[in-house]
């Protein structure tokens, strides 16, 4: 196959560019090394299977995506890359209220059908929930899904580095723009013309301003996102499940007694990178209503990212309309963890014209786009 030039170096891009790579495909890589990009900002939770949004075509992705990660983690293992930043722990989902508790139980357990991978579901009561995480405030019942697993987007991106450096990706580092030809394009980069037979464009954010010289509005918005990372005083911490309160918050626990806490879902303040006081607050605020012992731990640093977010909030993959050369992903949000690396894979499918488990006609990428000529 030609050759392949992949924009953006986040889960999406270093994915596409893995699997493309293992094919024997001569793939180059072009990263801007944005601040603020998501993947190396984020802590992620793998559990869509206990998430109550009513997209159909969202929960097969995350479903289909979450089943695929231990194949991943195999391979980077098999490879040498032992440093994944991926481990199973469990997920313990928190409510106050009886009700609602028993209806994700009984959601969950009607999933476990059709994904096995979920494992063990089981009701834990205060005492039991306590157990598993000791420093949760002594008011929340739980369910515990023991398929549910952690992972930090740095270590993540730097295992998927290093892979496609051994499978001969080669790596350039700077701001890419695209020129547009009769029907499709090539890329400038750091005041240099390369060709490309094929571009995929996984710039995340960034993909509204690259679309432009195509004649093209791009529709993916950035959202801001503020991560505090914390240093519990005791380093027993590796092992703990995941927290899964009601809303947007949520507690990652890694090895050594650090432990993620977030997130803001901040619209309309553009690529304001600062760590903000009412950010801040939102999140200690939640920290106080679920696990409050945390916050006497010590405040390390605070990570700021701009998630990928499309009109529908739906990721999509596939050919860009009107050039057939031209493949993008994009739209991931919050779920940019969970659904990355198989995105990535399913787009790298697609490319080499073999069959995925998705149709992208379901995340169509003419929905983050519209003509401006």
């Amino acid at each position: 196959m030609a050759n392949v030039i992949v924009i953006g170096g986040g889960i999406v891009g270093l994915s596409v560019a893995y699997y493309l790579a293992k094919e024997n495909v001569e793939v180059t890589l072009v990263d801007a090394d944005h601040t603020g990009q998501a993947t190396t900002a984020a802590a992620g939770i793998i559990c869509p299977w206990v998430s109550q949004r009513r997209n159909k075509k969202w929960y097969q992705l995350a479903k289909n995506s979450a089943s695929f990660y231990p194949t991943l983690i195999d391979e980077l293992k098999n490879q040498g890359i032992s440093t994944t930043g991926y481990k199973q722990t469990g997920a313990l989902v928190i409510r106050k209220e009886e009700k609602t508790l028993q209806k994700i139980y009984e959601m969950t357990q009607q999933r476990l059908v059709d994904a096995p991978e979920i494992g063990e579901v089981t009701r834990l009561n205060v005492a039991e929930t306590k157990q598993r995480f000791p420093l949760l405030d002594e008011k929340y019942q739980s369910i515990y899904v023991s398929g549910a697993a952690r992972v930090n987007g740095g270590k993540l991106r730097k295992s998927l580095l290093e892979a496609c450096m051994n499978h001969g990706v080669k790596i350039i580092t700077g701001e890419a723009s695209l020129v547009k030809t009769a029907n499709h394009a090539n890329i400038k980069v750091n005041d240099t013309l390369i060709e490309a037979d094929q571009i995929v464009l996984a710039n995340g954010s960034w993909f509204s301003t690259i679309v432009e010289s195509l004649g093209l509005n791009g529709l993916i918005r950035p959202q801001k996102a503020q991560i505090v990372s914390l240093k519990w005083k005791e380093d027993d911490t590796g092992d703990w499940p995941v927290i899964m309160p009601r809303g947007t918050h949520y507690i990652v626990p890694f090895e050594h007694g650090q432990i993620a806490a977030g997130t803001t879902h901040e619209d309309d303040v553009g690529w304001d990178t600062h760590v903000t006081p009412i950010g801040l607050q939102k999140i200690f605020s939640d920290l106080r209503e679920v696990a409050p012992a945390l916050l006497s731990s010590a405040l390390v640093k605070v990570n700021v990212g701009f998630r990928p977010v499309a009109p529908d909030f739906l990721p999509v993959f596939g050919r860009l309309p009107g050039y057939e050369r031209i493949y993008a992903a994009n739209g991931l949000g919050s779920s940019g963890l969970t659904t990355g690396p198989f995105i990535g894979r399913e787009l790298a499918k697609m490319i080499l014209r073999k069959d995925g488990i998705l149709d992208a006609k379901d995340y169509p990428i003419h929905s983050i786009i519209k003509s401006s000529e």
